[in-house]
């Protein structure tokens, strides 16, 4: 079990509660507080609201084409509803690092959560239209277009990256809390 200290113990006999229970907890916030900020979330989440203006622009761009037919994941407005997402994300994860809270913690890792499944999604859907706009029926559609659309699926994947490296260093400040020993020992009465 490498890497995973054992930080605090507290033995109760009885099974009372120690006094020192909220100095052992407000040890732990610290510790987990120190976790989630080692992962950087301020600049992942300003990386990620870069990245969705660029994926935004994008799609503004490729939704204006008028020379070809409109590709798949533009006719699934993907360009639209992932980089809104990824600003909501990114913007929660610098807010949870200026002000870091359990709840903004928390609120952080499930909005990166949820931006890591919509851009899975989005990349799926990049994988598609690249895929057909080059063997498929959509052979026609302007040779910009396509890059553009393999750019953005470029991007997403990108973002995937940054939205599970928040979301795991979220998880281990917040949920996963392997550090804390707790150890109930009965009284010691002797019945005669």
């Amino acid at each position: 079990m490498q890497g995973l200290a054992q930080s605090t113990m507290a033995v109760v006999p009885g099974g009372s509660q120690p006094l020192e229970q909220s100095a052992i907890q407000s040890h732990m916030w610290d510790e987990n507080k120190k976790t989630f900020l080692k992962g950087e979330p301020k600049v992942l989440g300003v990386v990620q609201i870069m990245i969705a203006l660029i994926n935004l622009s994008l799609g503004i761009i490729m939704m204006t084409n008028t020379v070809s037919e409109p590709l798949i994941s533009v006719a699934l407005l993907s360009p639209v509803w992932g980089p809104i997402m990824f600003i909501i994300s990114g913007s929660l994860s610098i807010a949870a690092e200026v002000k870091t809270t359990k709840s903004l913690i928390i609120s952080s890792l499930t909005l990166n959560t949820i931006s890591s499944v919509v851009s899975a999604a989005a990349s799926i859907m990049g994988i598609i239209s690249v895929v057909l706009s080059i063997e498929g029926p959509f052979i026609n559609n302007h040779p910009i277009a396509r890059a553009l659309d393999a750019l953005m699926l470029v991007l997403n994947l990108l973002e995937f990256c940054i939205a599970v490296s928040v979301s795991a260093f979220g998880c281990k400040a917040s949920c996963c809390n392997s550090s804390e020993v707790l150890v109930v020992l009965p009284s010691n009465q002797i019945l005669l």
